[in-house]
């Protein structure tokens, strides 16, 4: 006959029903299926398996692609040696180099003699030497400074270039002062006329119509003498000068003449 259930005691837990022998108490793990533990999920194996293969496609095509020039190397062709150009010849200035050493020298003797006063000599003598002289020296060192653009070659001119400088400095310093004053004189006569210029040459008396004449003729004459003398030195120094005022002058003058003849 069997025994009633005890009745809980106050203040006490109940106690845990009685297990069977040698069976494991409950730990809230789900028991294992019958015939043994679960298999494993081959998927992964299946991916990986799958994606190597398609890395070696990828490496195949690659490999055996024929268009690709970068895994498939070219074999560069040979170069024939370049032949190096033939260098042109130097062009020959031995003529230009004669000619400016035969004008450099003939104009240095020319000159040379010709750097100190010489009161046996005229002075238009000395003029005269020191002017051939200087346009000896212009033509020689011409002829060096073309060989010098031809060829690129040196001189030593420095000795030419003194006595150039000096016999310039002599002929045409001296030579432009005349020419100055002489422009200067003729145009202080054609301003002298100026009232008369401007007066009706019908108005003038006969006296005044031949002074007046030979006033600006004279005038004329030495501005005309002057820019001479100013041409002298420009062909052997290429000085310029300002002549402005003296082509004004001349532009009033030279009418009147013919107005007067």
């Amino acid at each position: 006959m069997p025994l009633p259930p005890r009745k809980p005691v106050p203040g006490k837990p109940a106690s845990k029903p009685p297990t069977a022998r040698g069976a494991r108490p409950a730990t809230g793990r789900a028991p294992a299926a019958p015939g043994g533990p679960p298999s494993k999920s081959q998927m992964p194996l299946i991916l990986g398996i799958a994606g190597g293969g398609i890395f070696l496609v990828i490496i195949a095509v690659i490999l055996f692609s024929g268009d690709d020039s970068k895994v498939k190397p070219v074999a560069e062709r040979a170069k024939a040696p370049r032949e190096d150009a033939p260098r042109s010849a130097a062009p020959d200035v031995s003529g230009l180099e004669n000619e400016g050493q035969s004008k450099c020298r003939a104009a240095t003797d020319k000159i040379t003699p010709r750097l100190n006063p010489d009161t046996s000599i005229s002075k238009e003598r000395m003029r005269a030497d020191l002017e051939e002289g200087l346009k000896l020296m212009k033509a020689g060192l011409a002829a060096y400074d073309k060989a010098v653009k031809l060829a690129g070659k040196k001189y030593d001119l420095s000795g030419y270039y003194r006595t150039q400088k000096k016999a310039i400095d002599l002929f045409c310093t001296d030579l432009e002062k005349e020419g100055q004053a002489s422009c200067d004189e003729g145009l202080k006569i054609i301003k002298s006329t100026e009232a008369q210029i401007t007066t009706n040459t019908s108005k003038l008396s006969d006296d005044e119509k031949t002074k007046l004449l030979e006033d600006l003729r004279k005038g004329v004459k030495l501005i005309q003498e002057g820019f001479g003398l100013f041409d002298r030195s420009y062909e052997v120094s290429e000085r310029r000068f300002e002549t402005t005022q003296y082509q004004e002058a001349l532009k009033v003058a030279r009418p009147k003449i013919l107005e007067l003849k």
